[in-house]
């Protein structure tokens, strides 16, 4: 297929000390120069790239750059044997939208090596609306079960379970069997939503944000934490026995202050989870049990479709913590 000489996508420069966001139409013979170019039929609007966006964050390595660290779409041109064209792809992290351009765009172009074939019975927009939230909430599941704890442990606590990351954990968990406590920051806001999703126990954020005690009251058989700074120094300190603490976000900053207690007086363990960069092998296993566990009408509704014009607008929303659900950007012309 002939490639079109312009493509419309977010991109982002560098100006003085700071950065730059703008919605523009470029030239698609020096933006697309690897092995493989893809038509974007859908990508996705993830914290990081909303941080990246909105200049709140360092994530952009190399200037300038196309974000956006997931995409879906159709291989249009390919000088590898792995992919053809036609065939229906989707990728998530990887450097994407951070070393290497990424997906917010009409088109985009990578190596093979980070491409998953898309099975057919799924849209690109069902991908987009789990992509690397999906991703790192499996995987912050998978390491509770790895460590042995079972649906039968006791609560497990899930901080942010209305954004992305929160929502698709506790939907998992649920499915799985576990009892689940869902923390967000607006109660008020979200507690029919979470109510939903199931039958759980909704607390305030708020709760969490005093100064942690060396040890409280044993509360929770484990906890998925996507929020981080004094959420996870008093979940650390309520965390059961041998209980595992999945943790895969920075909300409220990168710097904790704990103490030795709840790891050697109770065996509390703390598992990161890197879904940018996890092996081809595991990410491959989380995906399997991904597909196994939300179908089309889990996803719908933990998501929403916008048109990517809109991406910046709703990164300032995302920053805030006043958006909901997992967000699909609609990248067709």
């Amino acid at each position: 297929m002939q490639m079109q000489k312009k493509i419309n996508s977010w991109l982002i420069t560098q100006v003085d000390k700071g950065t730059q966001t703008d919605y523009l139409e470029l030239d698609s013979g020096e933006f697309l120069s690897n092995e493989i170019i893809i038509e974007v039929k859908n990508s996705a609007l993830n914290y990081k790239d909303a941080l990246a966006i909105t200049g709140m964050a360092p994530i952009i390595r190399k200037f300038p750059l196309i974000p956006g660290i997931d995409f879906s779409g159709v291989v249009i041109q390919s000088n590898n044997k792995k992919f053809g064209e036609g065939d229906r792809v989707f990728a998530t992290g990887l450097g994407l939208g951070e070393l290497q351009h990424g997906g917010l765009s009409s088109h985009a172009s990578t190596d093979a090596d980070i491409l998953i074939k898309l099975p057919n019975k799924y849209t690109h927009s069902y991908i987009m609306g789990l992509g690397t939230a999906g991703l790192t909430a499996m995987l912050a599941v998978l390491a509770l079960h790895e460590n042995s704890i079972k649906p039968d442990a006791g609560k497990v606590l899930v901080t942010g379970s209305s954004g992305a990351v929160g929502g698709i954990a506790t939907k998992l968990l649920l499915k799985l069997g576990y009892e689940v406590v869902a923390m967000t920051s607006r109660p008020e806001y979200n507690r029919d939503y979470l109510k939903s999703f199931g039958n759980i126990e909704v607390l305030d954020t708020d709760d969490f944000l005093g100064n942690p005690r060396m040890l409280s009251k044993e509360r929770w058989a484990s906890a998925i934490d996507v929020v981080g700074g004094k959420v996870l120094e008093n979940i650390i300190t309520e965390t059961n026995r041998s209980g595992v603490i999945s943790v895969c976000g920075q909300v409220l900053g990168l710097n904790i202050v704990t103490n030795l207690a709840p790891f050697i007086l109770r065996g509390v363990r703390l598992i990161g989870i890197d879904s940018a960069f996890c092996s081809h092998e595991r990410r491959s296993r989380a995906w399997d049990m991904i597909f196994d566990l939300l179908d089309v009408k889990d996803v719908n509704y933990l998501s929403e479709i916008i048109d990517i014009k809109d991406v910046y607008e709703r990164s300032k929303l995302i920053v805030n913590g006043k958006n909901r659900r997992r967000i699909i950007t609609n990248n067709s012309n």
